[in-house]
C-alpha cells in the first residue's frame, strides 16, 4: 500500500468514527413491570385484576398496542404493564 492509498483509507474509516454507536444499536425488547417493584406495589400493580372490567388493556394511562398481552403505561415510562393488570390509578379510558 502507497502512502496516497493509506491516506484516503484513513479519511475514511475517520468519517465512519462520527456515526453515533445508538443509531445502530438493535432494538431491545421492552422491560416488563415486576410486582415486586417499588413504585408498583406504591401503586398497588397486580398482574391479574381484581375486576374483568377494570384491566390495565382499558385504562387511560395505558399506551401502544391494547391488544397485547404486554402494554405501555405512563406511570411507567419504558416499562410495560400485564394488559389484564390493574393498579389503583385506574380510570376509565375516555371513548
Amino acid at each position: 500500500m502507497n502512502r496516497r492509498d493509506f491516506i484516503k483509507l484513513s479519511g475514511a474509516s475517520a468519517g465512519l468514527v462520527l456515526i453515533p454507536v445508538s443509531n445502530l444499536a438493535v432494538a431491545q425488547a421492552p422491560v416488563h413491570v415486576a410486582v415486586d417493584d417499588p413504585q408498583a406495589k406504591a401503586l398497588g400493580y397486580v398482574e391479574q385484576s381484581p375486576e374483568a372490567k377494570s384491566n390495565c388493556a382499558n385504562c387511560a394511562q395505558a399506551k401502544g398496542d391494547l391488544a397485547a398481552e404486554w402494554v405501555g403505561c405512563n406511570l411507567f415510562p419504558g416499562k410495560e404493564v400485564k394488559g389484564a393488570g390493574w393498579c389503583k390509578v385506574w380510570s376509565p379510558r375516555p371513548v
